[in-house]
């Protein structure tokens, strides 16, 4: 778990490693045990190194093979090294590490950068240089675990992990995106490919780059989720069996480490799961979990219920309004700007884990692939309610749907359910909007609403969605949300969270092995009995306590909306009121007033204030702007972009 960077010329003149330096110093949190640079005709590539497998000298990057003329940087793990390892040395390979980044380089000598990728399973962002070709090679792994950041301007690609280093190298500071700034006000993310900066792109998960000596610049996939063929010709008992046979060899593979390896425990399905298949593998393994004041959002109980019944070792950390003196060093954890509140738990916890361990496996991805979410549940009724009825009586549904939306509890439901059955995907598709439209309209100022006027921040999830066909609604849209929330969003904050601590984080759910299996199981045993996740849950009640698999499912949140009302009211005036406002001239001050009023009567604003206070410390940090003139925050200077 690393941070990389580098500049690659097509012309092959010569690249100041400076730039790369740059680059790397402003991610030391990525990886604070070495720091790597090398460089050649065209080239220089950069290395912040995090260890974890083989801790000597031999692991350090920038790693090159025998005679030097093809190097390689990488941030992730591999999982399955040894094995790939092994038939390399049967190939007549030799090695003189014990590291995956060693098998990565003769993985793709022996094969070539397509077939290496479509033959390792693991988490990653690395790049390649092959010298005698002068050619590039970038890969993302196949869910976005890992972030990477290009840009590709002229004859020359400058990578990093984070977008705000790679700032650093260009020759000008690059522009804000309007649209990446309305993306992250409405879904709290910025949707890939897209970033904050203009200029300045994601390479998307399962993709690949290459960029020749002639500046041909090839983008390819070298994995694609699937959720629409499902095996239908196999019973309920074996997907059970199968499922917990993977999963156990996820966790499995992902025990490998040679420093100390811990559990996020939340007490819920997922990790709960993750956290006895660990316990089943290795013994007695740590365990992590937050507590908060708030009682409804207090998950603290249930981990506790899951380790006392396997003899875990649970450590607990309180989470409260103090933790504000975390928030600069949460927001220069951001590669771009992210506005998921629950990183402030995942920034909490992970930072107490670290004390103990270097790596955490985690529950993430359990939802995504077993069908967890209650709009896939949702998707999956509507359409045997569409079944029951005519063509013509779409009309009558969606009426029905219409009269029913503003009600609550099962009327509710069920106007979803009839406004879901009654048009295609692309007309129903709801994604959580934290920006309702008429506050949309009084925010922008008119040069910014000008120059969102030609776009549709909604695009993103459209594009990722399957063709129509005969395919299943809920397939559909679970494959589209496996593409854009996860990777974006949820893996994001992941990463944030815990490589601001210099920690790296696993999780077994996303083992693509595993994750295939769950993409073939039917909707009918996916959501059995009107239950969602039904595989897992079954799968839950032969290890864990009923209590922590039959509660309602409860995000990892954090109380933001009484902190930004009570506890950090101060930081809301000056950082949100801040006379950037006027000089950014995106926001109307008038606004931004009635929304901080509104919240503090009791009206629910606490995701838009929580996203306009994130970009507006992101912004100022990157600056190197003073965060604050007061005592609300201590102030903080780096000057990134000036």
């Amino acid at each position: 778990m690393c941070g990389i960077a580098g500049i690659f010329r097509t012309d092959n003149t010569g690249v100041d490693q400076s730039r790369v330096a740059c680059m790397c110093d402003s991610m030391t949190y990525r990886g604070p045990d070495a720091f790597g640079l090398s460089n050649g005709p065209g080239y220089a590539l950069g290395h912040r190194r995090l260890s974890i497998i083989d801790l000597s000298d031999a692991g350090k990057q920038p790693m090159s093979n025998e005679d030097g003329l093809i190097e390689i940087v990488l941030n992730g793990e591999i999982y399955n090294f040894a094995e790939l390892r092994e038939e390399l040395v049967q190939n007549g390979h030799r090695f003189c590490s014990h590291t995956d980044t060693e098998v990565l380089l003769h993985g793709y000598e022996q094969w070539g950068i397509r077939r290496l990728l479509a033959r390792i399973r693991g988490m990653y962002a690395f790049a390649i240089v092959d010298r005698n070709r002068h050619e590039l090679h970038l890969a993302r792994d196949p869910l976005g675990k890992k972030p990477l950041f290009f840009s590709f301007a002229g004859d020359e690609l400058v990578f990093a992990s984070s977008a705000r280093a790679l700032a650093l190298a260009l020759p000008a500071v690059p522009e804000i995106d309007p649209l990446a700034v309305d993306s992250l006000l409405k879904y709290l993310y910025i949707p890939g490919p897209g970033t904050i900066f203009r200029g300045i792109a994601k390479l998307p998960p399962g993709h690949g780059l290459s960029l020749d000596k002639d500046g041909k610049l090839s983008q390819f996939v070298h994995w694609a989720p699937d959720f629409l063929h499902p095996q239908e010709n196999i019973s309920d008992q074996e997907w059970l069996d199968r499922t917990e046979e993977a999963l156990l060899s996820a966790v499995r593979r992902r025990l490998v480490a040679d420093v100390p390896l811990g559990i996020l425990l939340s007490g819920g399905v997922d990790s709960g799961l993750v956290a006895v298949m660990a316990s089943r593998l290795a013994g007695k393994v740590r365990c992590f979990s937050v507590a908060t004041q708030d009682k409804a959002l207090d998950e603290s109980p249930f981990a506790r219920l899951v380790a006392e019944s396997w003899g875990l070792d649970l450590e607990v950390l309180s989470v409260d309004g103090n933790c504000r003196s975390r928030l600069i060093p949460m927001i220069m954890a951001m590669g771009e700007p992210l506005a998921d509140a629950s990183l402030i738990n995942t920034f909490a916890i992970a930072g107490k884990a670290r004390e103990f361990v270097t790596v955490v496996l985690t529950g993430d991805g359990g939802d995504e692939g077993f069908g967890g979410y209650s709009q896939f549940f949702a998707y999956h009724v509507a359409s045997y309610v569409g079944r029951c009825f005519p063509g013509y009586m779409a009309a009558v549904l969606r009426k029905a749907g219409d009269l029913l939306h503003n009600t609550s509890g099962n009327l509710h439901r069920a106007g979803t359910i009839f406004r879901l059955s009654s048009a295609p995907v692309e007309d129903t598709l709801f994604i959580d909007d934290y920006l309702a439209a008429s506050v949309r309209s009084s925010l922008y100022t008119e040069s910014f609403r000008q120059a969102l006027a030609s776009t549709d921040a909604r695009q993103h999830y459209l594009n990722a969605l399957p063709p129509n066909g005969q395919v299943r609604a809920v397939d559909r849209v679970m494959q589209a949300r496996l593409l854009t929330v996860l990777p974006d969003d949820y893996l994001a904050k992941v990463d944030n969270g815990t490589m601001g601590f210099s920690m790296e984080a696993r999780c077994p759910f996303l083992d693509i092995d595993l994750l295939e299996l769950a993409m073939r199981i039917p909707a009918r045993v996916r959501f059995r009995r009107g239950e969602p996740k039904s595989v897992l849950r079954r799968l839950a009640r032969r290890y864990l306590p009923n209590q922590c698999v039959d509660r309602p499912k409860q995000g990892f949140v954090a109380p933001v909306g009484r902190w930004l009302r009570h506890d950090w009211s101060d930081l809301v005036d000056e950082i949100i009121l801040g006379p950037q406002v006027e000089r950014r001239g995106w926001f109307r001050r008038e606004a931004l007033q009635q929304i901080i009023r509104e919240h503090r009567r009791g009206v629910d604003h606490a995701y838009l204030l929580w996203a306009l206070l994130v970009l507006e410390l992101w912004l100022r940090v990157t600056e190197g702007q003073p965060v604050t003139g007061s005592s609300a925050l201590e102030e903080y200077r780096q000057p990134v972009l000036s």
